[in-house]
């Protein structure tokens, strides 16, 4: 009963916090199934831009991650159970189930403990196999403060500021693709994405 209640406030008060944000969200829309890609630490602009419809994103198994499962559930993002570190082929199959029925994937590529900025593998793995785009992420906020004691500098923008976030072009991968270079273009694309949100900003 106290996870749940506490759930549901954390649920309030980031559904209250992002809709004083001034956001909006530029680039092409999420027409199809695929993973939306954004870096760890991001998460909380994007909620004010966050994807309509059937979203999943998925969660660890941990104690926290059980938290986070019932704040997204008041914000109307679906969880799968699982991690890269914990549960991940589970992690897998469900999001690959939930890319097949028709849902948006929302995947922090660099996680769940890092480094940061540094896509790992699984997300590579996961649209190939299901043979979905990917759509590169970039977020910047006029005010805010990167929380700099957590390993992914979680993004905490001011009540009322401006924000924008910038949706690249969907990327695609082959099975056959080398993993490294796969990653790397990815990474380049998500960083793309961020300069130009900071740019929009300007």
């Amino acid at each position: 009963m106290r996870a749940r209640l506490l759930g549901l406030l954390i649920g309030l008060l980031v559904r209250a916090w992002t809709r004083t944000l001034r956001a909006r969200r530029l680039g092409p829309a999420f027409d199809q199934p695929g993973l939306v890609a954004f870096w760890h630490g991001d998460q909380l602009p994007l909620v004010a831009v966050r994807p309509r419809g059937d979203v999943v994103a998925p969660i660890s198994l941990s104690r926290d991650g059980r938290l986070q499962a019932r704040v997204m559930a008041h914000l109307g993002v679906g969880d799968v159970p699982g991690s890269s570190s914990r549960g991940g082929l589970g992690a897998a199959r469900g999001l690959a189930r939930a890319l097949r029925r028709g849902a948006l994937a929302l995947m922090a590529v660099d996680g769940p403990r890092g480094p940061g900025r540094e896509v790992k593998a699984g997300v590579i793995w996961l649209a190939a196999r299901v043979g979905c785009p990917v759509w590169p992420v970039g977020v910047a906020v006029r005010r805010g403060r990167r929380l700099r004691r957590a390993w992914d500098r979680f993004l905490l923008p001011c009540p009322f500021t401006r924000v924008v976030v910038i949706v690249g072009a969907p990327l695609h991968f082959a099975a056959d693709e080398a993993p490294e270079a796969a990653q790397g273009r990815l990474a380049a694309a998500i960083g793309a994405a961020t300069d130009a949100a900071r740019e929009a900003l300007a």
